[in-house]
């Protein structure tokens, strides 16, 4: 399968390509690498209606550095795609309406692509989460509770290891009969 980006030209309808390459169109939640297509319906932010229509040669969404490996917003019929400028910790990075019977792809060279339904969607920059840094006092407490762990599930051991020693003795001495002489 080719992706959309690598057989596209400019000016050209790409609905039968979609229509050829079976690339699943979807009106849900949907996530491509870094990027979500999240309907407008589950987004939180009330951004608006999207007035710039996707030009026939795409508009790069997120960009990869040195340009490669960009995710590219690609269209058939009526797709507006508004940028959204907001901080620069903001992950929301624009509005995205795809008119009725008119498809969105969102394609990358390494995820391939994905088509995208009718409807009003927020797409987002998903966030790396950095490994939590935590300070001496946290550092100690966290040990102190391992610690304290660690001996309850010893003890825990022992216990268990205690009641099956007497339920051994007591199935032992159960087998033993007294006759009388």
């Amino acid at each position: 399968m080719k992706l959309l980006s690598n057989v596209r030209s400019n000016g050209a309808d790409l609905a039968h390509l979609a229509a050829e390459l079976d690339i699943p169109t979807i009106a849900g939640l949907q996530h491509q690498g870094d990027v979500s297509v999240i309907p407008a319906a589950m987004a939180t932010d009330g951004l608006g209606r999207p007035a710039t229509e996707v030009p026939a040669a795409g508009v790069a969404v997120v960009r990869g550095e040195a340009g490669a490996h960009t995710h590219l917003l690609l269209a058939s019929g009526d797709v507006r795609y508004d940028v959204h400028d907001g901080a620069a910790d903001d992950i929301t990075l624009g509005t995205l309406e795809v008119g009725e019977g008119a498809t969105a792809w969102l394609d990358h060279p390494e995820h391939g692509n994905t088509g995208i339904a009718p409807g009003l969607y927020v797409l987002r920059r998903k966030r790396e989460m950095a490994p939590r840094a935590f300070t001496p006092e946290t550092r100690r407490k966290r040990e102190q509770a391992r610690k304290l762990a660690r001996k309850q599930a010893a003890r825990d051991r022992a216990a268990r290891e205690q009641e099956a020693r007497e339920q051994a003795e007591r199935e032992q001495f159960a087998s033993v009969r007294f006759v009388a002489d």
